[in-house]
């Protein structure tokens, strides 16, 4: 149990966005309505410079760009907020556009054109995209955006690889597919970029280290949590019978599977849509310079911008953001007073409770 959580863990983190295997560094507030009412008041950051942007700039600089690319940790309804507002403002001004989404997978494209074309309900298009079980997250989350863009006529891309795919890869390793497996995938998939290879080492750093069940580096997406077995171990061993880890490696592919899997998607759409524009909605663990963004670029599409959202917490969050950008640009949101004194007061308890144990 304790190596399925870590794979949970470790791969999920690398998703959003999140370090060190912590929680997520931006807190949020309760929100009682879904993601329309999670919107906060916000600045925008040149996230290389940490300069305030004037947001109608900031707008027309997206509307500008070919690919919209905007981060999310996937709990956090501001966040959401943030992908709704943006698909709301590009909506009005690109006509032809798409929605490209990490949360549906290829095989299932035909699935959301028969939702865009308004053939088939909410219900048929999660039923049969496999929703709870390939993505998992409150459909609430994502559904008031999809809504936007099938109003506007948006189309709607499925760009992630499929589960069958991405599990067999961190279980068995790339060379373990067969042809038809392998023209699944793009036909370029680079692994030996170092500055992506060091971000995700330093995320997979903070998994401990000395446990050869603690996977510094090691881990699978959640839904590929499931360990493929190990050999029998020696009765004493107190890991006998739980899952093998997957090598650092082999995580390592899965993550690039699905950062060249999703430009690869939203490339080849834009491909047949000469005058088309595409936001991408996916983790900030996505949609960040050597991710996503620099992919797509390899790709021949330059006008490509990533955007982050940082809930202010007023405890350096936004400053870790900008000590090393990996975006284009912060939306910065304000957290309310009164959150941010119980934010304070929980912190001081916790300071407090450390120091009395002795830690």
């Amino acid at each position: 149990m304790r190596s399925r959580l870590l794979l949970i863990t470790v791969l999920g983190a690398a998703c959003g966005g999140t370090y060190g295997g912590q929680p997520p560094a931006h807190p949020t507030t309760k929100v009682k309505r879904g993601i329309e009412d999670a919107g906060l008041p916000y600045n925008v950051l040149d996230a290389r410079t940490g300069r305030q942007v004037d947001t109608t700039a900031f707008w027309d600089k997206l509307a500008s760009q070919r690919v919209v690319c905007v981060g999310e940790e996937h709990k956090n309804p501001h966040h959401h907020w943030v992908e709704l507002e943006t698909v709301k403002r590009l909506s009005v001004k690109w006509p032809h556009f798409a929605l490209g989404m990490e949360m549906f997978q290829r095989p299932f494209q035909g699935v959301l054109d028969d939702y865009a074309a308004n053939r088939i309900d909410e219900a048929a298009l999660l039923s049969r995209s496999g929703w709870e079980g390939r993505w998992g997250y409150d459909y609430g989350f994502y559904g008031p955006t999809i809504a936007v863009a099938v109003r506007a006529h948006a189309a709607l891309v499925a760009l992630n690889a499929s589960k069958e795919l991405t599990k067999k890869v961190v279980h068995q390793g790339l060379e373990s597919l067969t042809p038809e497996e392998r023209a699944q995938l793009p036909a370029e998939l680079k692994l030996d970029d170092k500055q992506h290879r060091a971000w995700f080492d330093d995320l997979m750093s903070g998994f401990g280290d000395g446990d050869p069940h603690n996977p510094h580096g090691g881990g699978a997406p959640p839904e590929e949590h499931a360990g493929s077995g190990s050999a029998a171990a020696p009765a004493e061993d107190p890991h006998a019978g739980m899952p093998e880890m997957p090598s650092a490696d082999r995580v390592y592919s899965v993550q690039v599977i699905w950062d060249e899997t999703m430009a690869d998607s939203a490339v080849k759409w834009l491909a047949a849509n000469k005058d088309g524009r595409i936001v991408i909605m996916a983790g900030s663990g996505h949609c960040h310079d050597s991710a996503i963004v620099n992919r797509i670029k390899r790709r021949g599409i330059k006008e490509v911008v990533s955007v982050r959202s940082v809930v202010d917490d007023g405890q350096g969050g936004v400053a870790e953001e900008l000590a090393k950008p990996m975006n284009d640009f912060l939306v910065v949101l304000q957290m309310p007073d009164d959150v941010k004194q119980q934010l304070k007061e929980q912190n001081a308890k916790d300071d407090k409770a450390s120091k009395g144990s002795g830690e």
